[in-house]
């Protein structure tokens, strides 16, 4: 076989699961379109500050802190060290991140399903479509969750190839990503258990490797339906000729188990790696106990039966009902429309037919009944150590049921392999809750985070998205104080942005535009726009309430012979004008002047820069109209229809 012929092989092999990707990634794009990262705040903000002032071993290895989790960190590390001040490629990087997840899924779902392709599919769509999925796309520390979900379903996946397959290098490699999800998020270090249960489950024979391993073109349905013996029927009784089928595709196992280790052995290596993990966090943190939600301890705040009661709302949660507060689950189930409530009852209803059709598979499958038992166990035994892991602390947040909700679509995933036609109903299950994703996905605005991640990225399109790099020469000041930025997000914000630059203006803030004496081109003023989440860029407007032009005059305070200008008064009684006249005085230089069309006593030169004085009441808004019987002789520039006269500043409000 030529070059040629192997790269055509390849392209063969490979073109079916590239395409699916493709389709994967082009559904992640869509169904975020509407998700976007421009301004950091928060912990991502936190996380940034600690990339831009420590130095690669402070960041990475934070010895002393509240969590030790180098590895995401050094995740965080690289991609920071890639985007640089590219906040808006953060939510494509995760989108991607998650298509490969999905794609993981898709795989995994293919192997348990017993080659059920179609099925593997939509779970994989599902797992994309997930409400839970706000900030894993929505935010930089999404990046975390996100890994460790994947890390989390690796050692899934690992354990179930051991207990079905019997390799104990299956084995190793879950005890090596439980090493590492551990590193991750401490959360999952909860999985200890699985790990012990598995070497317990790997007794007896377990399912065939060749419908194990998700391997393209593998048991496909012909290829099942042409086996001797072997009906199109899913799960159902095929007589002695099966038996002696199982039988042999379990000697071929455990020909193909390679090295094997003492199953006491195995529980002495999860319990070192346990300890080892331990130990490191032990040396690093100075605790055992793993820090809680919201600067919280978890051995502080642990309740048994609140732990119970957030248990059962996350349960709720995998099957599609919200509960709990609205900022943190998007709406209640209860106050969903009842198409919403229809659509999840309906769910419900065919997911607990599914699950029935695969119990009477089971049994019909009498010959395999035992490793189905097995499987059965590892999946409902993951999912509730994850969901357990998250019910110990103050609040449950979605972000932490994802785990739980992509296992139980791997799950039903499994279940569809003994259910025979009533397989249909995993894909009639998508098409009903699909809906209810994408519904509860348009209320994303409900969450706690949402309101102000949009009122950051606003801030950033109008300070840096607007004025790039000539935003760090001006001083910015924002009117309102209702959005509550903390001095710490104040003066880091626009660093994420500076790149080299050492002076980095920090956000100030005012009550009113009132409280500065002057407009210069050295500010950007932002008014909070609190009905929309935003802010308004509002520095023209003031600058004409301040100083308007409706003729003779100019944004630099030329004015000419004759002209009109419109002023706003400060706090005080008065307000005083500096007026100045670059030429030569020859004497009877007079500018007739007029406050809201009453004549005013004329200002008269006697040296070049003079200080007209108008009474005005407070915060009082005017019209000031110039006449001058003098301009400047000589001069290069005209503007307008007259010549220059004098320049008229405002000096004192």
């Amino acid at each position: 076989m030529n070059l040629q012929e192997k790269i055509l092989k390849v392209w063969r092999r490979w073109s079916p699961e590239l395409l699916i990707f493709a389709i994967f990634l082009g559904f992640g794009f869509w169904i975020n379109r509407e998700v976007e990262l421009k301004g950091l705040y928060m912990d991502d903000l936190y996380l940034w500050s600690c990339y831009g002032n420590q130095s690669f071993t402070e960041y990475v290895f934070p010895m002393g802190s509240s969590r030790f989790r180098f590895l995401f960190y050094l995740a965080s590390w690289l991609e920071l060290f890639f985007i640089g001040g590219h906040v808006e490629w953060m939510v494509p990087f995760n989108i991607i991140l998650n298509t490969g997840i999905a794609y993981s899924i898709y795989r995994m779902a293919v192997s348990f399903s017993d080659g059920r392709r179609i099925i593997s599919f939509a779970v994989g769509i599902l797992y994309l479509s997930s409400r839970m999925a706000y900030y894993q796309i929505g935010q930089f520390y999404g990046l975390m969750e996100s890994l460790a979900l994947w890390a989390a379903l690796g050692i899934l996946w690992f354990l179930y190839r051991y207990v079905n397959e019997k390799k104990t290098g299956a084995f190793l490699m879950a005890n090596l990503l439980y090493f590492v999800v551990s590193f991750i998020h401490e959360r999952y270090m909860a999985l200890l258990p699985l790990l012990l249960l598995a070497v317990a489950l790997g007794f007896g024979k377990g399912l065939a490797p060749e419908t194990v391993t998700a391997e393209t073109g593998r048991n496909s349905e012909p290829n099942r339906a042409a086996e001797p013996g072997r009906s199109r029927g899913r799960g159902q009784s095929r007589g002695a000729q099966n038996k002696k089928e199982a039988a042999a595709r379990t000697a071929a196992a455990e020909e193909k188990v390679g090295f094997h280790l003492p199953k006491l052995l195995l529980f002495v290596i999860t319990l070192f790696v346990f300890g080892a993990i331990q130990m490191i966090r032990l040396y690093t943190i100075g605790t055992l106990s793993p820090a809680g939600t919201g600067g919280t301890d978890v051995a502080d705040t642990f309740k048994f039966t609140d732990a119970i009661g957030q248990a059962l709302n996350q349960v709720g949660l995998v099957f599609g009902r919200n509960s709990g507060p609205l900022h943190l689950c998007i709406e209640p189930f209860a106050d969903s429309p009842d198409r919403i409530k229809n659509l999840i009852l309906a769910a419900e209803a065919i997911l607990g037919v599914g699950v029935l059709a695969a119990v009477i598979g089971m049994i019909r499958a009498r010959y395999e009944i035992v490793c189905h038992l097995k499987n059965a166990v590892l999946f409902l035994v993951f999912i509730t150590l994850c969901i357990g892991s998250s019910s110990v602390t103050i609040r449950v947040e979605m972000r932490w049921v994802y785990v739980a909700y992509a296992a139980a679509l791997l799950f039903f995933a499994y279940l569809s392999r003994v259910m025979g036609k009533a397989g249909i109903l995993v894909l009639l299950y998508g098409c009903l809750i699909f809906p209810v994703e994408t519904y509860y996905r348009d209320n994303w605005d409900n969450l706690y985070l949402w309101a102000p991640q949009s009122q950051y990225n606003s801030l950033a399109e109008k300070t840096y998205g607007t004025y790039g790099d000539d935003i760090f020469d001006k001083e910015i000041y924002i009117i309102g104080k209702d959005f509550e930025i903390s001095d710490f997000n104040a003066e880091t914000f626009l660093k994420v942005y500076a790149k080299d630059k050492t002076n980095v203006p920090k956000l100030q803030f005012i009550d009113s535009d009132m409280d500065l004496k002057e407009i210069t081109d050295d500010m950007v003023l932002l008014c909070e726009d609190p009905e929309h989440n935003a802010y308004n860029d509002v520095t023209e407007i003031v600058k004409r309430q301040r100083f308007d032009t409706p003729f003779g005059s100019y944004s630099d305070g030329w004015i000419d012979e004759h002209a009109k200008i419109v002023l706003t008064n400060g706090e005080s009684s008065k307000l005083t004008l500096k007026c100045y006249y670059p030429g030569r005085l020859t004497g009877g230089e007079t500018c007739k002047i007029k406050v809201n069309g009453r004549q005013m006593a004329d200002l008269v030169f006697t040296d070049n820069t003079m200080y007209y004085e108008i009474p005005a009441a407070p915060y009082q808004r005017f019209t000031v109209e110039f006449s001058c019987n003098f301009y400047v002789k000589g001069a290069k520039e005209h503007r307008g229809e007259e010549n220059l006269a004098m320049v008229v500043k405002v000096v004192d409000q």
